[in-house]
């Protein structure tokens, strides 16, 4: 399985060279997870997935134009901008492909997923956006071969904003490697945040590599593309 990841840059205005484009990832050329930008599209995907419906996943959500195109569409929840959306309520296939839903807790308004994406005994889990993954959610979960997720906040505890009983945003990349090392020898990030322009992207992405864990840690850029 090769997995393209399309974007590296969260919803925010710095950017830099290779570090320019918002959220997607292009699998073996085939499937296409979040659409942060509208060319995109021009790979020609024979489905797109969604992991939840924020403009730098959706780039049509801003502008409220209709999306879509005549290929299948799945998210987490309905959506008034895409028709024919088939709301995802379990596993589904897509072409030989499985796909298996993990519950993530990331916006007040939205649902998120992730998903574990299966081919033959190949298995990649890209998260989406992440405050939490409850750990009853990530039991069952073993021998992937790759995780992507996010990396919007470098420090512990990222920035978790709480109403009522719930919290919603952006965990920090210590604890996502916390959560997310048992499961997989390699983890990829993207979905940069502030901080990683404020220096030479280089010296952000070694700052990355530089955390102590037990696993790879890979600094993603746009159109970096991963074989497993």
């Amino acid at each position: 399985m090769k997995i393209r990841i399309l974007g590296t840059r969260g919803k925010i205005e710095p950017k830099a060279e290779d570090h320019v484009n918002h959220t997607g990832f292009l699998i073996d050329e085939k499937i296409l997870v979040d659409v942060g930008e509208e060319k995109y599209m021009d790979y020609r995907p024979e489905a797109v997935v969604f992991t939840h419906f924020h403009p730098d996943h959706a780039f049509f959500v801003p502008e409220k134009q209709k999306f879509s195109p005549k290929i299948p569409l799945f998210g987490p929840e309905a959506h008034e901008l895409i028709p024919q959306l088939k709301v995802i309520t379990g596993p589904f296939e897509i072409d030989g492909y499985k796909f298996t839903p993990v519950p993530v807790i990331h916006a007040l308004r939205l649902k998120s997923l992730g998903y574990i994406i299966q081919k033959g005994q190949k298995k990649v889990f890209i998260t989406g956006d992440v405050a939490w993954i409850e750990k009853a959610n990530l039991a069952e979960i073993s021998n992937l071969d790759l995780v992507i997720t996010e990396a919007t906040f470098i420090q512990k505890g990222g920035r978790i904003n709480r109403k009522k009983d719930r919290i919603f945003g952006h965990t920090g990349i210590p604890d996502l490697i916390r959560l997310l090392s048992p499961l997989s020898p390699k983890i990829a990030f993207c979905h940069y945040g502030e901080w990683f322009f404020e220096n030479k992207a280089e010296e952000s992405k070694e700052w990355i590599k530089s955390m102590e864990a037990d696993v790879e840690l890979i600094p993603a850029y746009d159109g970096m593309q991963i074989e497993i």
